[in-house]
């Protein structure tokens, strides 16, 4: 039975919805009365000049319930569910949070309490998507697993037997990750009730079966870190930029449905990975608060506050030029991005955490109690001789040093997994000796330490075989199935290659360039042996994967329709100079900009255009004037040539913590000009 009301309800779900949850935004010229003289000047230009005039005439922002959308597509789906639906008649909503399009949820009622079966049907019957559903009288079952732009049949069946097939339409997500291809070599190992999450660069999260095919999409949030969590739902990192171009200003819990259920804003904002804890709290990859520095620091987030409870800056442990990485030289890095810690590991057995540090090609371990230095996993050349006691001797005529590495995990025996870029092969002192052409390769390796006698051997790898066709410069990682070595999962997510040149040794730096072919290989290894590959590839940056995993659609995370979103912690007190700005002299700010407080920040965006050259901008500035105090925050500007100058975009940002107790009046500084926004910041 095809059901053909979803569609409408659809429509009248999201019509609804944009009215309740529309983000409260304040353009410049919005509150601002405008009465045209007859010269056609207006009376708020006129009197822009006038500063006690333009400050009484400040609006102030309204805080804007990020969650208000979210709450009306729940309190109508709950009404929905009492208005009697029948199985046969069930009433099917696609993407009810307009978050997650190839989710669905079937609305029906049974006269007595039922749980039964959705079965999601496969192109091929290895590939059905089946999950349970609890016993009740009022049903809002989610469906997962739908195909892309597709009809897919759904089975709902009732543990009484009762059942009835549906045929669920869903629309094109309208992304291009290339092409998609999997290619069974063994099945032996394989299981096909786990789908591969994939988390592209570009920052979306899809899942695709066995055949290569999409069951799931989300771009709610970030793609750089990303985990199914104890309870089954997922934390990935928030959608907010604090600071170009993948700091983010938290993490949120999701479902495969698109709801959010929680969200945690961190002081210096999170990057890369974070760790789920024994007792409950996450270890996440962070910045310095101020963001000064980027990728040297951890926290640990209390789960059911948000606060900080403990925290680690690397640069209290270790010289920023000790062990420097080749790879600094061709990742494209600022300086303040001296360590780039891109993975994150907890050994419980030891209350170590381990800390994946590319740019000085080691693993680093510390001690969570006292903050010191554990060891160190890696070439110790280049190290100061205060470090050397730190590193393993190594043992073995098979081994080799990883450079440039990402990801790192604990095998259940203590055994250190991680993905071996490869870059240069060698440290920054020797970068003139930097392996590239068809010398460059990556691997998967899995290294034995012991800690007791400072020695290190490798277990096993997987990648050097396949040479510069399987090369991944940056991203990528490994981790075990089963927790041994035996099953590794493995991601090498950024193949580039010229076919013009026939070459494959490019570095972050060249992702832009233009002809290169992207590619990302996703491996299955069972003791040694490709078992499974899904291969991604064509002209596009989507191509490129951060990192992916295993995990079933139908999870012990339940899907809450009647959970209650909530925001967890804050993003601390800005950094901020003091100004000297003249506020009296400021103009009235012209239109497109728009200010939006979320409740634990105040942001902007805005564009301008300018005859200055790109690399020779004003900086820009949000100013805060309260009273004697002027408080000027930096913007982030990005400038791209026009036919009429350079155009600008403008973001920028400041946490609501430290501007309590006192009304402040809003000022824009961009280009070189001071504008009065017209709108102020109170808590009143």
């Amino acid at each position: 039975m095809k059901n053909k009301r979803y569609r409408e309800l659809a429509a009248i779900l999201v019509m609804m919805t944009m009215a309740a949850g529309s983000v409260t935004t304040v353009t410049a010229q919005e509150n601002t009365e405008t009465a045209t003289t007859e010269e056609g000047e207006t009376d708020a230009a006129v009197e822009a000049a006038d500063a006690s005039d333009t400050k009484s005439q400040a609006t102030a922002l309204e805080v804007t319930d990020r969650f208000a959308q979210q709450t009306a597509i729940d309190e109508a789906l709950l009404q929905e569910a009492q208005n009697g639906y029948s199985l046969e008649e069930a009433l099917i909503v696609v993407n009810p949070y307009g978050t997650s399009p190839l989710s669905a949820v079937a609305v029906f009622a049974t006269e007595e309490a039922c749980g039964g079966t959705v079965t999601v049907k496969g192109k091929s019957a290895e590939n059905d998507v089946t999950g349970t559903f609890e016993a009740e009288k009022d049903h809002i079952v989610p469906i997962y697993g739908l195909y892309n732009n597709d009809t897919t049949e759904v089975v709902i069946t009732l543990d009484d037997g009762t059942s009835a097939t549906f045929e669920v339409t869903t629309e094109d997500i309208n992304v291009d990750y290339g092409t998609i291809t999997a290619e069974m070599k063994s099945e032996a190992s394989y299981d096909y009730t786990n789908l591969t999450f994939v988390c592209s660069t570009m920052g979306s999260l899809y899942a695709v079966d066995a055949a290569g095919d999409i069951r799931f999409y989300t771009n709610v949030g970030g793609s750089l870190g990303v985990h199914q969590l104890e309870n089954g739902h997922i934390l990935m990192p928030a959608s907010y930029v604090l600071k170009p171009s993948y700091y983010k200003e938290g993490m949120i819990e999701i479902d495969l449905m698109g709801k959010i259920y929680g969200e945690y804003m961190i002081p210096g904002g999170q990057h890369h990975d974070f760790v789920e804890m024994p007792n409950g709290n996450f270890l996440v990859a962070s910045d310095s608060p101020d963001l000064s520095s980027v990728e040297d620091y951890v926290v640990e987030i209390d789960r059911q506050t948000g606060d900080v409870v403990w925290e680690l800056d690397m640069k209290d442990l270790m010289g920023t030029e000790d062990g420097q990485s080749a790879s600094m030289d061709t990742d494209g890095s600022e300086e303040s991005d001296w360590f780039h810690n891109n993975g994150l590991a907890y050994d419980a057995d030891n209350d170590l955490l381990l800390l994946s540090a590319r740019h000085k090609d080691a693993i680093v371990a510390v001690n969570m109690e006292d903050k010191s230095l554990a060891w160190i996993l890696g070439d110790p050349t280049g190290w100061g001789e205060d470090y050397q006691s730190y590193f393993f001797n190594p043992e073995g005529e098979d081994f080799e040093w990883f450079y440039a590495q990402h990801n790192v995990s604990i095998l259940d025996n203590g055994d250190i997994a991680l993905f071996d870029n490869g870059t240069a092969k060698v440290k920054r002192v020797d970068a003139d000796n930097r392996v590239s052409g068809d010398d460059v390769y990556s691997r998967a390796v899995v290294y034995h330490i012991d800690t007791e006698n400072m020695t290190v051997s490798q277990v096993t790898e997987y990648g050097k075989e396949r040479g510069a066709d399987w090369y991944a410069d940056w991203i990528s990682g490994v981790v075990s199935l089963d927790g041994t070595q035996d099953h590794l999962w493995i991601t090498a997510g950024s193949h580039l290659h010229s076919d013009e040149e026939n070459r494959s040794d490019y570095y972050p730096k060249d992702m832009f360039v233009q002809g290169l072919t992207k590619t990302t290989h996703i491996d299955q290894v069972d003791n040694g042996e490709l078992s499974f590959e899904l291969t991604i590839s064509g002209d596009t940056y989507n191509a490129l994967t951060f990192r992916s995993f295993r995990m079933p659609l139908y999870t012990e995370g339940k899907y809450d329709v009647a959970a209650v979103p909530e925001v967890y912690g804050s993003l601390g007190e800005t950094s901020y100079e003091e100004s000297d700005a003249d506020v009296s002299s400021a103009e009235a700010l012209p239109d497109g900009w728009n200010f939006v407080l979320d409740g634990s920040k105040i942001s902007l965006t805005g564009s301008y255009q300018t005859e200055a050259a790109a690399d020779e901008l004003t900086p820009g500035k949000l100013i805060l004037v309260s009273g004697d105090s002027k408080r000027a925050y930096n913007l982030t500007q990005s400038a791209a040539a026009g036919d009429n100058g350079t155009n600008v975009t403008v973001k920028g940002w400041t946490s609501v913590d430290g501007l309590e107790g006192q009304d402040w009046d809003i000022y824009l500084e961009v280009d070189g000009t001071l504008y009065n926004s017209g709108y102020k910041y109170s808590q009143s």
